[in-house]
This record gives structure tokens, C-alpha cells and sequence, in this order.
């Protein structure tokens, strides 16, 4: 829906078309920046404040909003603009078009690798004996495909993304560049009792223990992700240990995420830039981690759980708590550390001030 009219458009997105409902809609934009046939999206107050600041003839706005008042010829009114943004992003995007199938002459499919109907292949891709590629997924150039990986239909692997052996990903996957999933997990042990070992049993005591060569634990599982799973680019996935690390149904991940090994996350969670899960630790359903969000290993999180950016995870989280800081805690108590460390400069004045005040004890009788 490259070119469409604002009737045909507003009906796509659930809303109501007003004003001149046959006039073309050829892009969108922020509102400073509409002219012609260029749809503004003026989705809260703030933005329809800027409208002036460009030519808009056309907006999306929100149910209620007098566009009569906003000198627009014509306008699509929605009860929730923001997510009528996810049917008006998807009719402009044209990256999500790449083509008729086809598999490009310098790709390298070996033999024994089954590609489905429909499906484009990019340059430079490998696909190993084995692999299974579902119908009309789209590969961008240097992917590659490990040996008896399965990707599900409809799958958008982004250009570098990588899937080790063994891994099984369901529909409608998508990959932002340079993902990597099934790599092996970060997974060492040395032949005697080590400092780290004595540090994390007696939070800061590393004494008795020898240097020592870090041996390797090769990783014997893979990976299971869900369906309708959106990864970032240059995030990861590690392979379990034993058993396979899981990602659920509907999950989200935005750039530069880590997952460890064995780690097992439920259905629809949201993870955030820069989090980082470590080994076997277990995600419910719906979380959602803020930047940079750590999690320490063998912990649980559980249902509904959030934290805010930069949070360290140190012990479980129950279900629908919403945590934030380092340690975690309930944000409101977080919040109140904050504002007290704010005041400690003028407290110690003060407490200073009060000592000054006081007889000297060393001279009191």
C-alpha cells in the first residue's frame, strides 16, 4: 500500500476518515515536516501542537480531536493512534518488500538443505546440509544457516545474522543484522576450587585459592525460539548447556541483548538495549526488562514483572513486581533512596553544624 486514498487508508488502520476522504496518501511524517500528499502523524497533544510548523493537509489524530480547527482538508481519527501506528508503518515500509523468490548465484545452499516455496536468498548466505528454511522467508546477504538448524515460515533474517546447529525457530522470526543465535555458552570451570568459586560463597573473601586455567563446558543443547519473535541487531542467544535455552511466543529484543546459557523465557516479554540475562535463569510471561537491565544467574522472574533501566537483578523477582536500582528493589522504595541521596550533602552539614554545637566529650567532666 504504497499509494492509497485516506478512506481506503483509515479503513486499513480501524479509524474513521473525515474531509476529503479520496485524497491520496503517499508517505507519513512528523508534523513540521507535512506537505502534499504526505500524511502527518500527530498522535498526542504535543504533536498536533506542531502542525502550524509545516503544510499538513492530511493528519492522523486521536478520537475527539477537532481537526476543523487545525485547517486541514481531510484526517483519519483513531481511538488509539499509537497503535494505529503499527498497520500505518507496515503499509510504508518498503524494506519488507525485497523481491520475487529467488536464490542468489554466489549463495551456497549444500546439498541435503530444504528451502521452502516463496523463499529469497541473498548473497554470499550459507546453508548447511540440513537446515530446513520455511516458505517465503527472506534471507539478506552473508547469513548463515548451521547444520539441521529449522526456521519457520515467513522468517526476515537481516543481513549478518547468524543460526548455529540444531536451532529451532518458529514463524515469523525476524532478525535485525549481525544476531547471532547458538553460540556456545559462556561456560568454564578450573580443575580445583577457584576464587570465584570462594567469592560468590562468601560475598568477598578470594583467599586460598590458587591461580588456575579456566578449562572449557562445551554446550550439548541448542536453542528453541517461539513464533513471532523479533530479535536486535548484534544480540544473542547462547545454547544451553544440557538442556535447550527457550524463548517463548511473541518475545521482543531490542539491540545488543545477551541471553545465556539454559536461560528460558515465557511468552511475550520484552527485553530491552543492553540486557544482559545470565545462565539459567527463568523469565514468565509478559516481563519486561529495561536497558541494561542485568539479571544474575539461576534467578526468577516472575509473570508481569518490569524493571527500569540499569537495574541489577541480585535475587527473584515475584510475580508483577516493578522494580529498579542496584540492588533491585520495589521501584517506590528505589525512588525514595534517590531523593535521600540528593539530601545527604545538605544532612552532613547540618550534622556537622550539630557536632560543632555540642560540648567537647574529651573535656567534660
Amino acid at each position: 500500500m504504497s499509494v492509497c486514498n485516506l478512506q481506503d487508508l483509515a479503513k486499513a488502520l480501524n479509524g474513521q476518515a473525515v474531509g476529503d476522504v479520496a485524497l491520496q496518501v503517499t508517505g507519513a511524517c512528523e508534523p513540521q515536516d507535512a506537505a502534499g500528499s504526505l500524511l502527518a502523524i500527530a498522535t498526542s497533544q504535543s504533536y498536533v501542537e506542531r502542525l502550524p510548523l509545516g503544510q499538513a493537509r492530511i493528519a492522523l489524530l486521536a478520537e475527539g480531536t477537532d481537526w476543523h480547527s487545525l485547517n486541514l482538508l481531510g484526517a483519519i481519527l483513531v481511538p488509539r493512534p499509537r497503535f494505529a501506528m503499527v498497520g500505518l508503518s507496515q503499509a510504508f515500509d518498503h524494506r519488507w518488500r525485497p523481491g520475487p523468490p529467488s536464490i542468489h548465484p554466489q549463495a551456497c545452499v549444500e546439498p541435503g538443505a530444504e528451502i521452502g516455496p516463496g523463499a529469497r536468498i541473498g548473497a554470499f548466505c550459507h546453508i548447511a546440509a540440513g537446515a530446513v528454511l520455511g516458505e517465503n522467508a527472506w534471507l539478506g546477504s552473508h547469513v548463515t544457516l548451521g547444520e539441521g538448524c529449522t526456521i519457520g515460515p515467513e522468517a526476515t533474517l537481516m543481513a549478518g545474522v547468524r543460526i548455529g546447529a540444531e536451532v529451532r525457530i518458529g514463524a515469523r522470526f525476524i532478525a535485525h543484522p549481525g544476531a547471532v543465535i547458538g553460540g556456545d555458552g559462556f561456560s568454564f570451570v578450573t580443575p580445583e576450587r577457584s576464587a570465584i568459586e570462594n567469592v560468590r560463597e562468601t560475598l568477598g573473601d578470594s583467599k586460598g585459592a590458587k591461580p588456575q586455567a579456566f578449562a572449557r563446558i562445551h554446550s550439548l543443547g541448542s536453542v528453541v525460539i517461539g513464533d513471532d519473535v523479533e530479535l536486535g541487531a548484534n544480540s544473542c542467544i547462547d545454547r544451553g548447556t544440557i538442556r535447550d535455552t527457550q524463548i517463548g511466543d511473541g518475545c521482543k529484543f531490542d539491540n545488543l541483548a545477551q541471553i545465556g546459557h539454559n536461560v528460558k523465557i515465557g511468552n511475550n516479554c520484552m527485553i530491552c538495549a543492553q540486557v544482559g540475562i545470565a545462565g539459567s535463569s527463568v523469565l514468565g510471561n509478559n516481563v519486561v526488562l529495561g536497558g541494561q537491565t542485568g539479571v544474575s544467574d539461576n534467578l526468577f522472574i516472575g509473570d508481569n514483572a518490569i524493571t527500569g533501566g540499569a537495574t541489577k537483578v541480585l535475587s527473584n523477582i515475584p510475580a508483577g513486581r516493578v522494580m529498579l536500582g542496584y540492588p533491585a528493589m520495589k521501584m517506590e522504595a528505589q525512588l525514595e533512596v534517590y531523593k535521600n541521596l540528593r539530601r545527604l550533602p545538605r544532612m552532613l552539614k547540618d550534622l556537622a553544624r550539630l557536632k560543632k554545637s555540642l560540648p567537647d566529650s574529651d573535656n567534660s567532666p
